[in-house]
């Protein structure tokens, strides 16, 4: 199962001078996520200034980003005719701002995980495996952060909840659809790992732990999510995925022996009460397994049904939604979009979608069964895309913002490492008009982000109190959230 040979892939369409500079600052923000921000918000404005500090690259390599996108006309086709619709959408929607907000960070997350793909084609092996011990390094940190809050708390005989681990997320959950994306890939660098190397065995720790980290926090979502994308790799690739198979469960068992000891035998021998016991997933599934999301789908079915077209407008779904206060998106990524885009606009989506599977699937026949390395790349690569996709249909992990980041640095990768064993890559040149069209898009997209944030971020900047109305919709003062409770 441990095989020891190093990754490979095909020699890079071209040189490029900024190497991999936006993958790097993706980790960076990623980082900080992890490390620096406090909350929510902390996290939103992390990806705003990393979103900001992107649009000059993209614009720069305008010809790079262009050139994956030719490679996939089906995807682009989808892709451009979803953002389009997005912005009928847009323009119907009750609040412009808020709609531009959230049509604009969509658009610049796409084209950021464009730019990923143009830096991890040319990196290849290399900036795959530079990825990898990054995502190591910075997820060690995080657990130290979490182990140190933990012991302190046991020491000073405090009692703590799931939540308050989650150092830097603003509720377990939100670390959970961050772990949905990264989890697969940390268990493929051990994988891959040299035998008796440190990082063989410090990721599969790390694995371990966020395993752990997923029991104690309740994940149902992540987990089913992650199983499901595993037994789709299973049925898809046989054979070729049993050793990243034997190692994900591997790193499961390890992780519930972590839950039990740290988080249950543990607390009970410091006078503590137990963090995450199973019954408490058993309580909540038998009082109400959607934990109230059938509220959230059915006004979403409703919005659907009344907006089939262009749907409500992107981010509308907590305005219309703001008297169930129970939710500011549905926690179903087809529904949101259906009911804030529009059923056209989902088509699109999905058959962008399905057009990228078919291309990842492809990818197999490209590969010697004897290529051990690139068989487990093309495994790991299937089950976070799937686990992505079966998670979101119950959670946020499309919304939040480290897992946002979480899935444009996977949707990179997994492209990119695509593009790198196409023959047919290197010889797709886009045209002027293309590239002039992804110049136009991303001038666009930062200028709509900024437009949208800009008179919050003067205000706030300023020091200036928040008036009477704003408090009685924001009495925390969140920001840079644009609304509380669902308020426009």
């Amino acid at each position: 199962m441990f095989s020891s040979v190093q990754l490979t892939a095909r020699l890079p369409l071209q040189t490029s001078p900024y190497r991999t500079v936006a993958t790097r600052l993706v980790i960076v923000a990623l980082t900080a996520g992890f490390l620096w921000a406090a909350n929510h918000d902390d996290q939103r404005c992390i990806e705003l200034v990393l979103l900001a500090l992107l649009a000059p690259l993209m614009l720069a390599h305008r010809d790079s980003v262009a050139q994956i996108i030719a490679i996939r006309p089906v995807s682009r086709n989808c892709i451009a005719a979803f953002f389009a619709l997005g912005a009928a959408a847009t323009l119907s929607a009750f609040s412009l701002r808020h709609a531009v907000y959230e049509w604009s960070i969509l658009l610049l997350l796409a084209f950021t995980a464009a730019l990923l793909a143009a830096e991890m084609t040319r990196a290849g092996a290399a900036g795959l495996r530079m990825l990898l011990r990054c995502l190591l390094i910075v997820g060690i940190l995080h657990a130290v952060r979490i182990g140190l809050i933990y012991a302190a708390a046991l020491a000073s005989g405090v009692q703590i909840d799931m939540h308050a681990l989650a150092a830097g997320f603003s509720n377990a959950r939100f670390f959970n659809h961050t772990l949905t994306p990264l989890l697969p890939l940390m268990v493929l660098l051990t994988l891959q790992a040299p035998l008796r190397s440190a990082w063989r065995w410090v990721s599969f720790a790390l694995a371990a732990f966020w395993w752990a980290f997923m029991f104690v926090s309740e994940a149902r979502a992540s987990l089913l999510g992650l199983g499901a994308g595993l037994t789709i790799a299973l049925v898809l690739r046989g054979s070729h995925a049993r050793d990243f198979a034997k190692l994900m469960a591997l790193s499961a068992l390890a992780g519930a022996a972590i839950y039990v000891l740290a988080f249950i035998l543990l607390p009970l021998a410091f006078g503590l009460v137990p963090v995450g016991v199973p019954s408490n997933v058993l309580a909540r599934t038998v009082a109400d397994p959607s934990s109230g999301r059938t509220l959230l789908w059915a006004l979403a079915l409703q919005l659907i049904g009344a907006h089939p077209w262009l749907g409500v407008g992107p981010l509308h779904f907590a305005h219309e939604g703001h008297k169930l206060y129970i939710g500011a998106h549905p926690h179903d990524w087809l529904l949101q979009i259906g009911a804030e885009w529009g059923l056209p606009a989902l088509l699109c989506l999905l058959g962008a979608l399905a057009s990228a599977a078919r291309a990842l699937l492809h990818t197999g026949k490209r590969i010697a069964d004897d290529d051990l390395h690139n068989q487990q790349i093309l495994v790991a690569f299937l089950t976070a895309c799937a686990a992505i996709m079966v998670d979101g249909v119950f959670s946020g992990v499309l919304v939040m913002p480290q897992s946002q980041l979480a899935i444009v640095l996977l949707a990179g990768c997994a492209t990119g490492w695509v593009s790198s064993l196409d023959p047919t890559s290197a010889s797709t040149s886009p045209s002027r008009p293309a590239r002039y069209a992804v110049a136009l898009a991303v001038a666009v997209g930062l200028c709509g982000l900024a437009w949208s944030v800009a008179p919050d971020f003067l205000r706030h900047a300023k020091g200036e109190e928040a008036t009477p109305a704003e408090k009685a919709i924001n009495n925390k003062g969140n920001w840079p959230r644009l609304w509380e409770a669902g308020y426009f």
